[in-house]
């Protein structure tokens, strides 16, 4: 005849169990994020390489705005960088990548303070955001108009995740099809509700932009970075 002390001890004993499964399984999903995100970087930086090998051609001569502060750009001298990108592209022609997982590319971005680089996928999806970063909305890179380029935030630290460390002046690199490699700098960054969709359809009057937009931790608002 069991005592009210042996069933305390059965509660407790299948109690420690539970537990010790929900941590293991934890423990199971923790390691198994991060070992997917150092195969995916892995992957990525494999894939630049390939790129980098097929476009052949690629300018050692980065399209900047010589030094120019973005915030304090004039239209005329943004809309150099727009004629710099049609002068580096005429002599070349653009040229057609393999697949990223099996999705178009259409450049790749580099950010040297995150240390991230990633190829660009040409449509954004929700299977497409799993494996990289994509463009949301607009002309395309380097192209004139503003092309906004989303990004997951996740915990593992993949694809958008570290920019909530990026400020005013931060440089993005995008490097496309021709094989030109253009400079950003970022301009203003700020926090948005999930449902505001007026950063894609800003008009830049034809001046070359990106927005860059990610998700916040728990997903209650959108961080946005302009760079020009």
């Amino acid at each position: 005849m069991s005592t009210a002390a042996d069933t305390y001890k059965k509660v407790l004993n299948i109690f420690f169990i539970i537990l010790l499964i929900i941590l293991l399984c934890i423990a199971g999903y923790v390691i198994y994020k991060f070992i997917s995100a150092k195969i995916i970087n892995d992957d990525s930086d494999e894939y630049i390489t390939e790129f980098t090998n097929e476009i052949g051609d690629i300018d050692s001569n980065i399209i900047s705005d010589d030094g120019a502060v973005a915030s304090a750009q004039t239209n005329s001298e943004a809309n150099n960088k727009a004629s710099k990108v049609k002068t580096a592209r005429s002599s070349k022609t653009k040229k057609s990548v393999g697949k990223y997982y099996n999705y178009d590319v259409c450049g790749y971005i580099r950010i040297p303070k995150t240390g991230i680089q990633y190829p660009i996928i040409a449509t954004l999806s929700k299977q497409a955001l799993e494996k990289g970063v994509c463009v949301e909305y607009g002309p395309g890179p380097n192209e004139p108009g503003n092309t906004v380029i989303a990004g997951h935030n996740y915990l593992n630290r993949l694809f958008f995740s570290k920019n909530k460390n990026l400020n005013i002046g931060d440089k993005v690199y995008i490097t496309d099809l021709y094989g030109v490699t253009v400079e950003y700098t970022i301009y203003n960054k700020f926090e948005t509700s999930p449902q505001d969709t007026s950063y894609m359809f800003r008009d830049t009057g034809g001046i070359p932009e990106i927005t860059l937009a990610t998700c916040s931790q728990n997903g209650s608002a959108r961080l946005i970075l302009y760079a020009k």
